[in-house]
């Protein structure tokens, strides 16, 4: 037989039999311990002494684990494995520690370019009714100045803007105008015009009102009213005279401009005059003919502040 065949059939059965001791023998198990919270070092002593080998697959940066240490092993404790067995685990860098900035009455989309400079983000959003307009940031946590781990995030809570509360219309009509200012003082109400209108009735009572009774309507809107005022027309006659009456009217102090307005009522009817709007501060001199007995009714934004009698 030549050589090379000999030495070929030697080495298959030398490989057959060290297969069969393979099936017939298993390899040696055992079971992996528990590294987590360990340094490196002493986790590859331990591993070694169990014919096991340590693989670092990851690093994450820690508050509460210190550098160096294992934060995470892969399998987990008392698995059975055999030896040799690489054990993952993810290391911890340790602190990288960042201070939270301020995002107190920015805005959100504001906010999120600033936390992007700076390697951060939010964590949470949360919305509630504010008296801030809406969009704006009215707390933070964790707080400003706080040391805080990029990748923990901050939670805001944004202001939804002012809640203008809902209600529905009450009826004014047959009330005193005085009775029902008085109410919308107390009430979250908010005046319109206050016109008159010559009636048979009491003076100054509230004949209709827009939006009617009943209405659903919120805090801003201008509630209009129409009010009595007591005329009795007189025929005009030879005996009566013409006056010029001369009144002043001062625009009360404020960042706003304030329209005047006059009502002549006298024997020979009711004049309306406007004399536009005028500044704050100043002083407004008015000329106005009455004719026999009657009076002049001064108006500031349709609401009547002055009344003068003539004859």
């Amino acid at each position: 037989m030549p050589i090379g065949i000999f030495v070929s059939l030697v080495g298959l059965s030398i490989g057959i039999g060290f297969l069969t001791l393979r099936i017939l023998v298993p390899s040696k198990t055992m079971e992996v311990p528990s590294i987590a919270g360990k340094e490196i070092k002493e986790a590859a002593i331990i591993l070694s002494e169990r014919d096991l080998a340590l693989k670092i697959v990851g690093q994450e940066y820690s508050l509460q684990v210190p550098g160096g240490v294992i934060i995470s092993q892969l399998p987990s404790p008392g698995t059975k494995v055999h030896k040799n067995r690489e054990i993952e685990v993810v290391i911890s860098e340790g602190r990288k520690v960042l201070s939270a900035p301020s995002l107190v009455g920015k805005r959100v989309r504001e906010a999120k370019v600033y936390l992007s400079e700076r390697g951060l983000k939010f964590r949470d959003v949360s919305y509630v009714w504010a008296e801030l307009p809406q969009g704006v940031i009215i707390a933070q946590d964790p707080p400003p100045q706080t040391d805080i781990n990029p990748r923990q995030g901050i939670s805001i809570l944004v202001s939804l803007g002012k809640s203008n509360p809902h209600f529905y219309m009450p009826n004014f009509v047959g009330k005193k105008v005085g009775e029902v200012k008085d109410l919308f003082e107390k009430l979250p109400l908010k005046i319109g015009k206050i016109k008159e209108s010559p009636s048979l009735k009491e003076e100054g009572v509230v004949l209709s009102q827009s939006p009617p009774p009943g209405s659903r309507l919120d805090s801003e809107t201008p509630i209009d009213l129409l009010v009595s005022v007591i005329y009795r027309e007189k025929k005009p006659s030879l005996s009566q005279i013409s006056k010029w009456i001369l009144i002043s009217v001062r625009i009360p102090v404020g960042w706003v401009k304030r329209s005047v307005e006059v009502v002549v009522i006298d024997t020979q009817g009711k004049k309306i005059l406007d004399f536009g709007q005028k500044n704050p501060g100043e002083e407004v001199w008015i000329g106005a003919v009455v004719v026999g007995k009657g009076e002049i009714r001064s108006y500031l934004d349709n609401a009547l502040i002055r009344v003068d009698k003539v004859g």
